[in-house]
């Protein structure tokens, strides 16, 4: 049991302080009548906050390592294939999410967020990162200190990762994207290039959803693509394409130092 408390710990605070951040907003937004761009506004600066506290009690309890955002022992001749894999994944998981037609609980929330400025702060910058300290080094190396099987490890994280976003639609995508970013982590030792591609997966949508703006609630892979099966043949395409971008990202990177 004891390997588990310091990863259900880490969970339990980013947890706490999401909920805290949700109080927060109802409380203020209650009071004062905030129109819907102050809302973002307050929303956005709440989540960042919310997030930079949460690393921060992290920290202090070592649940992270400050070693963790050190690029320096990175074998950056292999990252392209992470890069390649994670990239891979998102376009696949992008389209698939979208023929399980699941149902998105917090579409309005991200469309205010994703159109004001602190939202994508919140959004692109600061959740990235934190989710990065919390799934990846504080659940993960964590538990491969104490010695977890590194893919208990991944799955554990994964599982966790997926199941803490509580909205149907983003559970899938958040599971595999866990299971790619742990791989990833479990190979460098640090967040570095997690956070990396965290980013850049959460910007990507911020700028498709201004890009298309009114029609982003009405827009549909299926029919830009050119119908269900091309939408699949992409989808198999870009899986193959993770999988064998993964597998020899596992195999060619080597590092000195594990956990």
């Amino acid at each position: 049991m004891k390997t588990f408390l310091k990863p259900i710990g880490a969970v339990l605070i980013f947890f706490l302080m999401q909920l805290a951040a949700g109080v927060v907003i109802l409380i203020i937004g209650s009071t004062r009548n905030a129109a819907l761009t102050e809302h973002a506004s307050l929303l956005g600066i709440t989540l960042i906050v919310s997030g930079i506290v949460t690393g921060i009690i992290l920290y202090m309890l070592k649940m992270i390592h400050l070693k963790t955002f050190s690029p320096k022992n990175i074998k950056w001749k292999h990252a392209p294939l992470a890069f390649g894999a994670a990239l891979a994944g998102i376009i696949g998981m992008s389209l698939l999410s979208e023929q399980m037609h699941l149902p998105d609980l917090k579409k309005i929330e991200f469309l205010e967020l994703g159109r004001n400025p602190w939202g994508i702060v919140a959004i692109a910058v600061v959740a990235p990162i934190v989710e990065e300290l919390v799934f990846r080094e504080a659940v993960i190396g964590s538990l491969l200190r104490h010695r977890l099987h590194r893919w208990q490890a991944v799955l554990i994280s994964a599982v966790l990762f997926a199941v803490v976003h509580f909205n149907p639609v983003q559970i899938p995508f958040a599971f595999v994207m866990g299971l790619i970013f742990g791989i990833i982590y479990v190979k460098m030792g640090n967040i570095v290039m997690t956070s990396f591609l965290h980013i850049i997966n959460n910007s990507l949508a911020v700028v498709e959803m201004n890009v298309l703006g009114e029609k982003a609630d009405s827009f549909s892979y299926t029919s830009a693509l050119g119908g269900t099966i091309a939408v699949w043949m992409y989808i198999i395409v870009s899986s193959v394409l993770c999988y064998v971008f993964l597998t020899q990202f596992w195999v060619k990177y080597h590092r000195k130092h594990t956990h």
